[in-house]
């Protein structure tokens, strides 16, 4: 795809290492980063100088986005040097390669993803490929004047450098710091530097290229006159020692690699299996049967998503974990939910992984309260906890670090009732695609006190029970649940009552009747399927013809119209069950309303934005790409809508919103009015893969 606006920052990250190498944005820092919540704020030079010792750099750093075409810039070392801004950069983005090219240069990353291989069955020299820490890079030079030129890439940074020259790294040229990132060449020809800058290194008085004042590193290669010549470059990202506290665990690729160095000579050496998978991703999004705004936003969320991954080694197992973009949260349960469609296409074993975390670590069991009578305690059952903790310290066992008590339907409070649901679905799914039986078996005792506390949670009274959470837990003190939608009104934000997570209940329901129907545990499967029922009769009635719409939250009046209502028929369609979401099915009434209800509000007086974007809430300017993503497929793929002509300027709006809304944070997914407000640098736009799935 060849973006119609080039200037935006994206991830360029290895997979499992909760690293980026995110640059893209003109004018903006740049550079490689290791478990931070925003782009690394640094210098990155690409370009070339020429015979007359101008320096010219593609736009990718700080100021570089100045009207002027060139100035003069005075060294640090008092050597006087001109730059000059390449113009008419163009941009073509793959689904593991991103290119940005401009009058003789042309800079190449690849970011190649793949299978993860089970680690626990995989051979050794498959999981050192896949858990390796580096990114790979080409920069090529066209040299079409009668002189020589030299190519340059630079990374300046605001802390210091070692040269490889220095670090005995067997004829590779580079350089690292800190052992912790670091990048290598072995293309012929190819020499380090490190100075104040690069306009300093190109011009230096000194006869010392490795300058160790300098927090700017490099490589330049000579150009001879009417040639093009390519610098090959790895970039390598290093944590050796504990990567997590309170329990401590290390990166799994330092199993396979004791250095920053070894990383970078594996990646060199293993450069051609790289690129070939790097080759097989770009195909494979190339032909996908997506419009090219459709194309950018899955390759864009992919890399979101995999710059936030992290492989851990606790000593005895692996351990996979997400981080929550920018607040970098583990494992948080919501996210986990929607990026459950990405993982099981690529790799089934980590949502094991996750669900077998929740269940051992932060499961609880609490009790219940009505709002009307917060005094009077219910047993509940249980539930998981909304994440594993922060910024690399894991929370106590069945705590979160978000989730607080004393709140009434705010942020921070607790999620009870939605992560329970959460489990329900990613283990049934997890357990219906793969046909795990061992999995099942061991924890066959959670689903069914899983399906028990649903049913606590609508109403500890059976007779009393309409489908929807309408009990709290009792770790709110007193307060009121919230949903994933923590920031928004009442309308997505409140748990009781609430459209949206009585969907969700609707489709655990659904799912639960699946499997214990396959287990053939019939009293179960046939409570589950009459739970499910009530929901989609309570949601169906619901539905109100002066309205045209089921009101957001069934109590208080309420009159806010949500697309997300529709969100939770994902989860019985990619099981398979077509009868569940079909209007000649056992839930077909439930399955009209949904279609007139989004009918009837897909226009801007309600929830679409004046640009085509989707609006989650009509009551609340506030929405996040991830579920638009999943809605989206969900109208289309399972309802049957056609959104002809609209479809391409929706895709187009949304596409916008992160190439301008949030041009200098990467993937992002929290918005308003198409700006980027929140969930900055985030994964969880990787439920747009469904598309991939969708009969055209």
């Amino acid at each position: 795809m060849h973006p119609e606006n080039p200037s935006f920052h994206a991830h360029h990250p290895p997979m499992g290492a909760l690293a980026s190498f995110t640059f893209g944005a003109h004018g903006q820092k740049a550079g490689m980063g290791i478990a931070l919540p925003g782009p690394y704020p640094g210098v990155l030079n690409v370009g070339y100088q020429t015979v007359d010792n101008v320096v010219h750099l593609l736009p990718l750093f700080e100021g570089s986005d100045s009207s002027e075409s060139e100035r003069y810039v005075d060294g640090q070392e008092g050597t006087g040097g001109r730059l000059s801004i390449l113009k008419d950069v163009k941009r073509e983005y793959g689904w593991a390669s991103d290119r940005l090219s401009a009058l003789g240069v042309c800079f190449e990353v690849l970011t190649p993803f793949f299978e993860i291989p089970d680690p626990s069955k995989a051979q050794l020299d498959e999981l050192a490929r896949a858990s390796c820490p580096v990114v790979h890079v080409n920069v090529h030079f066209t040299n079409d004047s009668a002189f020589p030129l030299k190519g340059i890439f630079a990374l300046g940074i605001d802390h210091r450098w070692s040269s490889l020259g220095d670090c005995e790294a067997g004829g590779l040229v580079g350089a690292v710091s800190q052992q912790r990132i670091g990048f290598a060449s072995n293309t012929e020809g190819a020499r380090s530097f490190i100075d104040f800058d690069c306009i300093s290194a190109m011009n230096r008085e000194h006869q010392t290229a490795n300058f160790l004042l300098g927090p700017t590193a490099g490589l330049e290669l000579e150009v001879p006159p009417g040639e093009t010549k390519t610098l090959e470059i790895v970039l390598g990202f290093y944590v050796g020692e504990v990567a997590t506290y309170n329990r401590e665990m290390r990166y799994y690729y330092t199993r396979h690699f004791s250095s920053l160095l070894q990383v970078l000579d594996f990646g060199l050496r293993n450069r051609n299996y790289y690129i070939t998978q790097a080759k097989a991703r770009d195909e494979e999004l190339a032909t996908a049967m997506l419009n090219d705004e459709q194309k950018f936003l899955v390759a864009h969320a992919t890399r979101g998503y995999y710059a936030s991954t992290q492989w851990l080694w606790n000593g005895e197992k692996s351990i996979w974990v997400v981080n929550e973009g920018e607040y970098l949260m583990m494992n948080t349960f919501d996210l986990t939910v929607d990026m459950l469609f990405f993982e099981m296409r690529m790799n089934p074993w980590t949502i094991k992984n996750v669900l077998q975390q929740f269940v051992e670590d932060y499961s609880f069991v609490d009790k219940v309260f009505s709002h009307e009578n917060p005094q009077k305690r219910y047993s509940g059952g249980i539930s998981f906890t909304h994440d594993m903790g922060v910024m690399n310290h894991w929370s106590p066992k069945g705590r979160s670090a978000y989730e607080v008590a004393g709140l009434d339907r705010k942020c921070f409070s607790h999620m009870t009732c939605e992560q329970l649901t959460n489990w329900v679905l990613c283990a049934s799914i997890y357990v219906g695609k793969t046909d795990d039986h061992d999995f099942f078996e061991r924890y066959m005792r959670i689903f069914i006190e899983c399906f028990n506390s649903l049913k606590t949670r609508d109403n500890p009274i059976a007779e009393l029970r309409n489908g929807l959470m309408g009990f709290e837990s009792a770790r709110t003190e007193g307060g009121g649940e919230i949903t994933t939608y923590d920031s928004l009104d009442h309308s997505l934000g409140q748990a009781r009552n609430n459209v949206y997570l009585a969907g969700k209940m609707w489709a655990s329901y659904v799912l639960l009747h699946s499997l214990f129907t396959r287990k053939e545990m019939d009293s179960l499967a046939e409570d589950a399927f009459n739970c499910a029922k009530q929901v989609a009769h309570t949601l169906s009635q619901a539905y109100s013809e002066e309205l045209g719409f089921i009101p957001a939250i069934l109590e208080g009046n309420n009159r806010s119209a949500i697309i997300p209502a529709i969100e939770a028929l994902v989860y019985p369609y990619v099981l398979g069950l077509s009868s569940s979401v079909s209007e000649s099915g056992p839930f077909g009434e439930y399955i009209r309303c949904l279609k007139f209800h989004l009918k009837n509000i897909l226009h801007p007086n309600l929830c679409l934005y004046n640009d085509g974007g989707w609006k989650l809430s009509s009551t609340a300017d506030n929405s996040w790409q991830s579920k638009i993503a999943l809605c989206q497929f969900v109208a289309r793929e399972i309802l049957g809508f056609d959104f002809g002509d609209d479809q391409l300027r929706t895709d187009l709006a949304h596409a916008r919103w992160q190439r301008e809304g949030a041009s200098a944070s990467a993937c992002s997914d929290q918005f308003r009015s198409g700006v980027a407000h929140g969930s900055l640098y985030y994964p969880r736009c990787v439920t747009n893969i469904l598309w991939l799935t969708e009969r055209k």
